[in-house]
């Protein structure tokens, strides 16, 4: 990024967005954009200066329990499709996972003919995990009764890691992977 003539700072992917994984600047930034942006390093022997836009902003995984808690009902629009699931862009910036048993009470095969990417839905939170900054959420429970939320909600309580829905850190890890390969 061009500070003044001759004088160009940088800002490193992970620096972009506190809740968006970016794997190349061209995702979210174009040649000719101008941004806001914090001076964080001067680096004078090597004459480099490191430059940050997410800390213009609070991470809203700072204080997540007060933006979101388990049992909410909330609104948000598919952003992104998977196998195992779909990704729900919330407010703050923040996505949440749907995975593909949330989906529905019938049994769902595809994603893809279920849901669209920019279909607004209605979902309830049934995770939220900070220490991984991941939220998984049920359209399926969204309309639950309070009696077949405290059902679920044993049943979901039951599985052991790495069944169903527990493995929601590995269906982020795969759909992190595959976003590198696309």
């Amino acid at each position: 990024m061009e500070l003044e003539e001759g004088i160009d700072g940088m800002i490193h992917v992970s620096d972009v967005s506190w809740t968006r994984k970016i794997n190349h600047p061209s995702e979210v930034l174009k040649k000719g954009d101008e941004v806001e942006a914090v001076v964080l390093e001067v680096d004078r022997p090597n004459q480099r200066i490191a430059l940050g836009i997410k800390q213009l902003s609070q991470d809203p995984w700072a204080n997540i329990d007060q933006l979101y808690k388990v049992g909410d009902v909330v609104q948000g629009k598919v952003t992104k499709l998977a196998s195992f699931g779909a990704f729900i862009g919330l407010q703050h910036d923040i996505d949440g996972l749907v995975h593909i048993s949330q989906v529905s009470e019938e049994h769902v095969d595809k994603i893809k003919n279920v849901l669209k990417a920019g279909q607004e839905v209605t979902a309830r939170v049934i995770k939220i995990d900070k220490g991984e900054r991941r939220i998984g959420l049920s359209i399926k429970a969204a309309s639950y009764t309070e009696e077949q939320l405290k059902e679920e909600q044993k049943i979901f309580d039951a599985l052991k890691p790495g069944e169903d829905l527990v493995a929601l850190q590995h269906a982020f890890d795969a759909a992190d992977e595959a976003q590198k390969s696309e």
